[in-house]
């Protein structure tokens, strides 16, 4: 039996795609800081506390103690203020505007197996 993935919508605004490298000293959850600093135009400090909307410890154990390949289509999705995050297995963060609503669309395109 092949193995199937499971697409996520997203019904938001892209603006932002960061992606975090296994082998770097940076943590995902440095990377969604730096990327939701970007979407905002504004400095990391600025943000309020990530662990306000999710359990940074938790995030980083998560994502960022593999490599990735056996889960690459893992995905955890939340919001900060009026901001959607997506972070996948794989490396890659999507930021999303929720204030501009769009079309449901893949919130990744999907990678072949």
């Amino acid at each position: 039996m092949g193995q199937q993935s499971l697409t996520v919508y997203r019904g938001c605004t892209p603006v932002v795609d960061a992606e975090y490298e296994f082998e770097s000293d940076g943590s995902p959850a440095e990377v969604i800081v730096e990327a939701l600093a970007e979407a905002a135009e504004i400095d990391p400090l600025d943000l309020p506390p990530l662990y306000e909307f999710v359990d940074p410890d938790a995030l980083n154990q998560l994502f960022g103690e593999h490599d990735g390949a056996a889960h690459a289509d893992a995905l955890l999705s939340f919001q900060v203020e009026t901001w959607n995050v997506f972070v996948r297995a794989d490396g890659r963060i999507r930021v999303c505007d929720a204030t501009q609503p769009t079309d449901p669309e893949p919130v990744f395109e999907s990678t072949p197996a």
